[in-house]
């Protein structure tokens, strides 16, 4: 029975964060459809997405203090909020209103779910911690490129219903899978002692883990928002695309085993060392040469590399921190690396008609988060000081 709860809660945390992940961009793939359906701004549906990133920067930090200090009540609570507002959709669907109240409680439930990976794995599965971590961002990165890819097809095949309806049902089943197994979170406590935020930022490691995966989501978010534009230039934008579904997919598939390989081997840092560079090259070569051959290369190449990087910094934090801070530190990443993504975000429409140039500017952000991985303490070593 223990293991069955054990079971449920792990199935319910999957599928309760691949729903998480599908409510934020259900409505992207369709907005001015929408926006016709529900007599408003096409902007008013953007809106609904950008709760989610300005959400996840003012609690990231609270809700890893708090899942650290009752880990049980607080998982729930984010996978609570979930289900609230993807099943919550379905009530009123045709009232704007409506959906963005939906969309803030489950904006409002992100950070609980995204910074409850590692001491999740810590306290359910510690030997195979780096796996579960790994199989938790799977169903992050999945949530979202479904809704991505098949949101259109949705509403053309039913209007608005067919397209929350997804969502709608994983969050319900996930949620009651989640319910099913909270027992086992009781049997095997979840109740850590306070801590303080100084408990986090003094730690060296996680200033440079932070910065390291702000840049790379910099770079990483930067295809997906502005490399159309900057290809437009050369008179290569309709590639974007389909550039960047490359890069996902090869992507998750990265993070189906490496993950799992190099924290094996504790060659976390020889790993990033290796391919910071490595996709600096890639974008330094686009800096001069924009070919569609070579786009596509670079790109589905950079993303079987890179989106294996944050499972691997998830699991740093579970392998060199302490369970009682594991919330908290996640939570304090989180926030160093989305204020670097953000600023960066902003910076990068300056460099956008040039390809070149836009190359050159992803080629830079990649060279510094290489330097700062020179400084990151090598993992073996933090693993005899740690033992």
């Amino acid at each position: 029975m223990v293991q069955l709860k054990k079971l449920l809660i792990l199935s319910g945390f999957i599928l309760i964060t691949f729903a998480s992940q599908a409510i934020w961009v259900t409505f992207s793939p369709a907005v001015t459809l929408v926006a016709s359906d529900l007599r408003i701004k096409p902007e008013y549906v953007g809106y609904l997405a950008v709760t989610y990133p300005l959400f996840f920067l003012i609690l990231t930090v609270p809700s890893g203090m708090l899942l650290d200090r009752n880990f049980r009540f607080w998982l729930f609570f984010g996978a609570l909020m979930t289900f609230l507002g993807g099943a919550g959709r379905l009530i009123v669907f045709a009232s704007y209103y409506w959906l963005l109240a939906c969309q803030l409680l489950a904006a409002a439930g992100q950070p609980f779910l995204l910074n409850g990976f590692v001491p999740f794995a810590s306290r359910l599965y510690e030997r195979r911690r780096s796996v579960i971590i790994s199989v938790l961002s799977l169903s992050m990165y999945l949530g979202t490129v479904f809704a991505l890819l098949t949101g259109y097809e949705l509403y053309s095949s039913g209007g608005l219903f067919n397209l929350i309806l997804p969502s709608a049902i994983l969050s319900f089943l996930g949620f009651l899978m989640f319910i099913a197994g909270m027992g086992y979170l009781r049997a095997g406590g979840g109740e850590i002692g306070r801590i303080s935020i100084s408990d986090v930022v003094e730690r060296r490691d996680l200033w440079l883990v932070g910065i390291i995966l702000g840049l790379g989501v910099a770079a990483f978010d930067n295809l997906a928002t502005w490399l159309q534009p900057a290809l437009e230039t050369v008179k290569l934008g309709e590639i974007a695309g389909d550039a960047v579904a490359l890069s996902i997919v090869l992507g998750l598939a990265g993070v189906a085993f490496i993950p799992g390989i190099v924290a094996g081997r504790n060659a976390r840092t020889r790993y990033m060392r290796s391919i910071v560079p490595l996709i600096a090259l890639f974008f330094g070569i686009l800096i001069f040469i924009q070919s569609k051959l070579l786009v596509f290369l670079f790109l589905a190449l950079s993303g079987l590399l890179m989106l294996p990087a944050y499972p691997l910094i998830m699991d740093w934090i579970g392998k060199f921190h302490e369970m009682s801070i594991q919330g908290s530190a996640t939570g304090f990443v989180g926030l160093v690396s989305r204020a670097i993504s953000v600023f960066l975000m902003f910076m990068a429409p300056y460099f956008i008609y040039s390809a070149g140039t836009y190359f050159a500017f992803l080629t830079a952000v990649v060279l510094v988060a290489f330097l700062f991985t020179l400084i990151l303490p090598d993992d073996r070593k933090m693993e005899k000081n740690y033992s």
